[in-house]
């Protein structure tokens, strides 16, 4: 019997561990930029409409490679005026945010609600990488594994 219920377990478990934290004191589900910062690396993608092409392609290019998102504590961030239609990704963390935060973020960062941007943001909140297109994984892992923080996050022992 309790070899039966060994696979339920996993599967009711699998949604806690999909999210990596910088720190303990992280918030698991973060719901605001604030929240994010010190702890995850952000990864804003502005997008006229939840199924545009691009908006999926970079999801798509992400889910590819979530384990290296996670090791890297990237979070995934979708910024979006209508949300009609959106399907989440499969394997990369991600944070929906509320309709006033997105607006707050677009306002922050000067991006129309027509235009497709990639905004990488820092532990520290600041942006490192801004494209009019989407982005690929090696150029997202080369440019954090530069950074001079996940440089000390590769040091530590058990380190991602």
């Amino acid at each position: 019997m309790t070899k039966h219920l060994f696979p339920l377990a996993i599967l009711l478990l699998a949604p806690a561990f999909t999210q990596a934290q910088a720190r303990p004191d992280c918030v698991l589900k973060p719901t605001t930029l604030t929240q994010m910062r010190r702890c995850y690396r952000p990864l804003l993608v502005f997008s006229p409409s939840a199924t545009d092409s691009r908006l999926i392609q970079q999801q798509s290019t992400l889910d590819e490679a979530a384990d290296d998102m996670l090791d890297r504590f990237v979070l995934f961030v979708p910024v979006f005026a209508k949300s009609t239609g959106y399907q989440p990704p499969l394997d990369t963390p991600y944070a929906l945010l509320s309709e006033k935060e997105l607006t707050s973020i677009r306002s922050r960062f000067q991006i129309a609600e027509n235009q497709f941007t990639v905004l990488l943001l820092g532990e520290d909140g600041a942006i490192k990488l801004r494209s009019p297109n989407t982005v690929t994984i090696s150029r997202l892992n080369s440019l954090i594994d530069a950074m001079p923080d996940r440089k000390l996050e590769m040091q530590r022992p058990h380190a991602n």
